[in-house]
């Protein structure tokens, strides 16, 4: 019986120990390489879809911001769409699978009039509360007000994002969206 015990705990223990061993080795020689670790490049993944790119950036204030708890939400599973788009965003929120395309079909409604005709892309950070509810956005291109109209119609059809399984926790985030004409 206590062969059987230290067989069973001896697994998950050595999983964890080999894990860290790589994990150390490589931080190790990047730094005897003089490449920077994972930890100090500020890379965003970032998805791209037909004339968009969808990118998490890091939110412009954490102090006070509300986080729920995984079992305050409906955690629902997820589409492989879904949970792809969330992995490569690296975020426990997940963007509805038709929500990219449905952002690509306005494309023409929003570049329609002669003015917004000169603009070549508009970015907009969308903020994304604790509860997955889209609670604001930013306009970082200088656009006429017609633009800004109908950027602004744009945003309240967006969905409700969902929230990924397997996290304990939900904060806010923030998500830059670039539409390109």
């Amino acid at each position: 019986m206590m062969n059987s015990f230290k067989i069973k705990t001896f697994g998950p223990i050595a999983t964890v120990m080999i894990f860290l061993a790589v994990q150390l080795s490589v931080s190790a020689a990047a730094q005897m390489n003089g490449d920077e670790s994972k930890e100090d490049k500020i890379e965003s993944p970032i998805v791209k879809y037909n004339r968009l790119s969808l990118k998490s950036v890091p939110n412009k204030s954490s102090n006070g911001e509300e986080i729920t708890i995984s079992k305050d939400l409906e955690l629902k599973p997820l589409t492989n769409t879904e949970e792809n788009m969330a992995s490569n965003l690296d975020s426990h929120w997940a963007w509805p699978e038709n929500t990219l395309d449905m952002i690509d079909s306005y494309s023409p409604f929003l570049f329609r009039t002669k003015k917004s005709r000169d603009v070549e892309e508009v970015k907009v950070l969308l903020m994304v509360d604790s509860k997955g509810k889209l609670s604001g956005y930013e306009l970082l291109t200088e656009t006429d007000k017609g633009l800004r109209e109908r950027i602004d119609y744009l945003v309240r059809q967006l969905p409700k994002c969902k929230p990924v399984p397997g996290f304990a926790n939900y904060s806010p985030e923030t998500f830059e969206l670039t539409i390109r004409k």
